[in-house]
């Protein structure tokens, strides 16, 4: 009996020109639908079977990393790390495209309050 699988491949277009061309794909493995209703917004993409040229466990470059903040269901302020294309990132920050949309956390989703770059 064959079961869903419970990750994903995703990956990032770090660098490159006009249309990605000359990008590297650094991809990683996550759970499946981390990404779902903010992937476009984050610029991350789903890795399909055909893709080529993915780059696993690369430490530099990395791509950014932001912290989603929402509030979960007893109205506790909550946050989440998810990557970012360096690009996106004033579009998720100061121009809050992703908030107001859904972050998916284990099986629930939460509506976005606000996002900004993860600090250490």
């Amino acid at each position: 009996m064959a079961t869903d699988a419970k990750t994903q491949v995703y990956y990032i277009n770090l660098g490159g020109s006009v249309g990605d061309i000359g990008a590297m794909k650094f991809a990683w493995r996550g759970k499946k639908d981390a990404y779902k209703n903010i992937a476009e917004g984050l610029g991350v993409k789903l890795a399909k079977d055909t893709d080529s040229g993915l780059m696993f466990g690369a430490n530099s470059p990395r791509p950014a990393e932001v912290r989603i903040g929402y509030t979960d269901a007893n109205g506790n302020s909550k946050s989440a790390v998810r990557f970012c294309e360096p690009d996106k990132i004033g579009d998720v920050t100061t121009g809050g495209k992703i908030n107001g949309k859904k972050i998916k956390i284990g099986a629930s989703e939460y509506n976005i309050n606000g996002v900004s770059i993860k600090s250490n």
